[in-house]
């Protein structure tokens, strides 16, 4: 599980159900970054990633060992922040229209495992990924949208937990499993 692959788990699961449901109607969707957001934006369609925390509660998350033997396998927990943006070209309500279309897609999808998940990325089999509303305060909101290019633009917010950085194996030893305590009766000065 990476970054990029939640990522591009969330573009299509955008453009799959969109698709399904009424296509896209002119509109693309795509990943943004800083550089991506201009004047003049139309049809479009932007999952911005703008925040990068470790998940506090699966900060150390252990995988499974590939063989009974082999080294205990872990990775870092992250929770990735997505503003959720639409440009139109028709009106402000064509755009919300787009907009409750999107959020209900993510709504109906708050799990995303299996199939859901971008198959141009490496998986784990019980890989899953958690997608809910997050909280952005209006001060937070505008003060975002003021380091970027276009002014502001209605979008929402979403947290992603758990994606995982790279797997890494701990061959050092790593923290005790358990101890054992052995008593000696007459041993002593």
């Amino acid at each position: 599980m990476s970054i990029a692959g939640a990522s591009a788990t969330l573009l299509r699961l955008l453009e799959d159900q969109l698709n399904a449901t009424g296509g896209l109607g002119g509109y693309s969707v795509s990943l943004f970054s800083t550089r991506n957001f201009a004047a003049g934006l139309t049809n479009q369609i932007a999952l911005f990633l703008y925040r990068v925390d470790i998940d506090e509660a699966r900060r150390q998350v252990e995988l499974p060992r590939l063989a009974p033997t082999a080294p205990k396998r872990f990775a870092l927990g992250l929770e990735l922040y997505y503003l959720l943006t639409v440009w139109g070209n028709q009106s402000a309500e064509g755009e919300q229209q787009m907009l409750g279309r999107c959020m209900e897609i993510f709504e109906r999808h708050p799990l995303l495992s299996g199939t859901l998940l971008a198959p141009s990325y490496p998986w784990e089999g019980n890989d899953a990924l958690r997608l809910s509303l997050a909280q952005l305060s209006t001060e937070d909101m505008l003060r975002l949208w003021d380091s970027l290019e276009p002014p502001y633009q209605l979008s929402i917010p979403y947290v992603v937990r758990t994606a995982r950085l790279a797997t890494r194996e701990r061959t050092d030893g790593g923290l005790a499993d358990s101890r054992t305590a052995v008593l000696v009766q007459g041993v002593g000065p």
